[in-house]
């Protein structure tokens, strides 16, 4: 893994320091990137885009927050959202697609799909809830963006909807885009269901491949 310098960035709701340690790559021999878009890696944390502010406990979308240059005296760590509060945050963006909303329904279809990662089984089985998400998540995706498509075939495959999924795959791919595209079309051919681990061959640059997580 590579780690970039710390940072220090100002809280929007309190103006406090909040220590910020960008992971920059994850070596792929203690990776597993999912088809889902989430890596798990027993050695490196969850790196958020929204988070809690350790001093006034806000939400925070870390991208955003401006960078203090002098900060680091009462620098604090900030933490993850559980998924009741992501489910919360999620209501102040429901109304109209935006990237916030993009991302946070990801993280719930990747918590949802989190029981299954170390399960052998072959059912799956959505609640009412999880799979409200999931048909919200296809309805805001932009087909024309590659990285999107793809996530849309896997989230109808995950639905069952083989037929839908494997339309969305005719077309042209190339690189690491191409490789997916195989491995989801195994996948529909054989109808499962369930989420697959993708072999990775190289280090993921955790700024695209990863930025779902």
């Amino acid at each position: 893994m590579r780690y970039g310098p710390d940072t220090f960035l100002i809280c929007s709701g309190c103006g406090g320091d909040l220590i910020h340690r960008p992971l920059m790559a994850v070596d792929a021999r203690f990776a597993t990137l999912w088809s889902d878009g989430y890596v798990d890696s027993p050695t490196v944390p969850e790196q958020p885009l929204v988070a809690r502010c350790g001093h006034c406990q806000a939400s925070v979308w870390l991208p955003e927050l401006a960078v203090n240059p002098n900060g680091g005296k009462n620098g604090c760590d900030y933490r993850p959202l559980t998924p009741a509060e992501i489910q919360s945050l999620l209501d102040q963006y429901a109304s109209q697609p935006s990237d916030h909303q993009l991302h946070l329904r990801v993280k719930l279809w990747q918590q949802s799909n989190h029981r299954y990662r170390n399960d052998d089984g072959s059912d799956v089985a959505w609640t009412e809830a999880e799979q409200a998400n999931m048909e919200a998540l296809l309805a805001i995706l932009d087909m024309h963006r590659v990285q999107e498509r793809l996530m849309a075939v896997e989230l109808l495959r995950q639905l069952g909807q083989y037929e839908s999924a494997s339309a969305l795959l005719d077309g042209q791919f190339d690189g690491m885009a191409l490789d997916i595209v195989n491995l989801l079309r195994q996948q529909i051919e054989q109808r499962h269901q369930r989420l697959f681990r993708c072999r990775l061959t190289q280090a993921v640059d955790t700024r695209s491949a990863a930025d779902y997580r």
